[in-house]
């Protein structure tokens, strides 16, 4: 017989986890949400899983050197057969933060959902490799 010492955290973790109430969570967690991060010789690119969402269900913003992806979804569905009713409403949201490994420009960021993938690519800024700085 083995002891297994008791972690009065994974009860509460399985309290709340989406098999104990499956119906009063969100759709997605914050932690689900794979994210890469990559640079390609002019690009820097986060690309963000994001299955069953639309692009007008998602913000995306750039602040401090910081990505910040949230999501919103509503889904109604209704089905009606003979003296059989149903109403089903499901509602789901996420929020994502991510550190950008350096400063980059929003302003020439570009963004596009596509097969369930969020690709955020932004262009590398310019910078000199080294530059003398005179004294006054």
């Amino acid at each position: 017989m083995a002891i297994i010492k008791w972690d009065p955290f994974k009860e509460i973790e399985r309290i709340f986890s989406e098999d104990f109430f499956p119906a009063l969570l969100p759709t997605f967690k914050v932690s689900d949400l794979p994210v890469d991060i990559y640079e390609t010789e002019n690009e820097l690119v986060v690309e963000v899983g994001i299955p069953g969402f639309k692009s007008d269900d998602i913000k995306v913003k750039v602040e401090d050197n910081y990505l910040t992806i949230e999501g919103k979804k509503e889904e109604k569905k209704e089905t009606k057969e003979g003296s059989y009713f149903r109403k089903e409403i499901r509602k789901g949201s996420f929020k994502k933060v991510v550190l950008l490994p350096y400063s980059v420009n929003p302003d020439e960021a570009k963004a596009k959902l596509e097969n369930g993938i969020l690709r955020i690519v932004f262009p590398k800024e310019k910078v000199e490799k080294g530059k003398e700085i005179k004294i006054e």
